[in-house]
């Protein structure tokens, strides 16, 4: 029953990857084409600044609720936070996963199950936690943490981090590699990211557990909950 049910889903997979390798937008193809980098810069940087936003309304609206101020509160936002997520997104992580499928792309070309494989393992072994590692301290820097400070928060939540990433982007990543075109395997890494950056935006928003070590900074990041960014969607893949 089991293996009826994961083949009945692998052949959905296979027809919905064909049906996106005939879209035509030619236009949003061809600029995607020529400019890699910036087209996955501005998409990450969007979805990392959305995540860290919808965070924040969550958790202004479970605030209110608790408090007794109705379902309709008033949205205050940390810009500075949404900021940070921003940057995180725009300058740094879309930049990064742009040059890093293309290289894994270029080494390792074709679709069988041993590349699919080796790409996979790469990805969540090697790229991975260069991306949670790079989004922890970078947040960090960017909250005005200097020295040991920096690398708190990645010592505390890094671990963890990177073993939910684990469980969702194995499968996401094996799917991206089997099924999505070259041209469109950022955009939909940015899209499983939307999902993961609000989880990692809450694993941001929890306060270390060395509270003693916790700046003003600090408790505006946790306020943000992040991700890769500290969404944190590592990042990773962000991150992942």
């Amino acid at each position: 029953m089991v293996r009826k049910v994961l083949r009945y889903r692998y052949r959905q997979l296979r027809m919905f990857s064909t049906l996106v390798r005939q879209v035509r937008l030619p236009c949003i193809k061809t600029f995607m084409k020529n400019n890699p980098t910036l087209s996955n810069a501005l998409i990450y940087g969007g979805l990392y600044t959305a995540a860290e936003i919808s965070q924040q309304s969550i958790r202004n609206h479970r605030a209110a609720a608790v408090s007794g101020l109705g379902a309709s509160p008033q949205v205050v936002l940390d810009r500075e936070s949404v900021a940070r997520f921003a940057v995180m997104g725009t300058g740094i992580m879309g930049p990064l996963f742009s040059k890093w499928y293309g290289w894994i792309d270029r080494a390792f070309p074709g679709r069988s199950k041993a590349v699919v494989l080796r790409k996979t393992i790469l990805d969540q072994f090697a790229f991975t936690p260069v991306c949670v590692a790079v989004f922890f301290v970078g947040m960090a820097a960017m909250e005005g943490h200097q020295g040991k400070k920096l690398f708190e928060e990645l010592r505390e939540k890094g671990p963890k981090t990177f073993a939910m990433d684990c469980c969702f982007w194995i499968p996401t990543t094996a799917i991206n590699f089997l099924f999505m075109p070259a041209w469109l395997r950022v955009t939909f890494v940015s899209v499983a990211s939307f999902v993961w950056l609000n989880v990692l935006s809450w694993i941001k928003s929890q306060p270390l557990s060395v509270s003693s070590h916790a700046s003003p900074a600090a408790a505006s990041s946790s306020s943000h909950g992040a991700a890769p960014g500290s969404v944190q969607p590592p990042v990773v893949n962000i991150i992942n």
